[in-house]
């Protein structure tokens, strides 16, 4: 069985989430980022390797928002 998921994935799910908390600041799309990030990890799930940064990985949680 496959156990690693792709950024783009955990991105969407963090856009969902800010969507419902009404909060798309870079500092919260940062943190939802690496609290899923950490929980993944615990379920023993991985994350593809990835060159995002906070800036990039804002940029990308909003596209998904305005979509």
């Amino acid at each position: 069985m496959d156990t690693s998921i792709k950024i783009g994935d955990v991105q969407r799910a963090v856009a969902k989430e800010c969507l419902f908390f009404g909060d798309t600041s870079k500092e919260n799309i940062s943190i939802i980022t690496k609290l899923y990030l950490n929980q993944l990890s615990k379920d023993g799930y991985n994350v593809r390797r990835h060159k995002q940064t906070l800036n990039s990985n804002a940029t990308r949680v909003n596209s998904f928002i305005n979509k």
